[in-house]
């Protein structure tokens, strides 16, 4: 079985359950359902709680940042790549507030796999299924190898 299968079964096995494998602690603390794994897409689901939130019980912007960062990884674990892509920029815009207790999913997809460079989209939708937020990111290739 090819790396990128591999690596693609091991996320598919979480399907409807918490992402508990993760190699992110930021991921754990996340704490993430997956819900939907693909070649070319991933889509996670979230529950907003307290201290994911702003003074104003919000959630926080960066948290949602964190959230669309955790699934593009994802989305680049499943490719089953020899080395890592580290990010070199994401682009967020927000939409709509989100609270705590309300459950958000984070869907990305990837736009272009090119050799040096990787362009990754993300868009976050609430339970009422309004998008709270969008992003692309762009990931560059680096000879760090994948330790797993």
């Amino acid at each position: 079985m090819s790396m990128e299968n591999q690596r693609l079964k091991f996320v598919q096995d979480f399907i409807g359950k918490q992402f508990s494998s993760s190699p992110s602690p930021y991921g754990h603390w996340l704490s993430g359902k997956v819900v939907s794994v693909d070649e070319r897409s991933v889509e996670l689901e979230f529950s907003v709680r307290k201290e994911m939130t702003n003074p104003v019980g919000m959630l926080h912007g960066g948290v949602i940042c964190g959230m669309i960062d955790e699934c593009m990884g994802i989305n680049f674990f499943c490719l089953g790549l020899e080395c890592f892509y580290p990010s070199i920029n994401l682009n967020v815009d927000f939409f709509t507030a989100v609270k705590e207790g309300e459950k958000v999913v984070v869907r990305t997809q990837v736009i272009k796999q090119g050799k040096s460079i990787m362009n990754i989209k993300a868009e976050v939708f609430n339970s009422k299924q309004r998008l709270v937020a969008q992003a692309s990111s762009n990931l560059a290739a680096s000879d760090i190898k994948i330790p797993f």
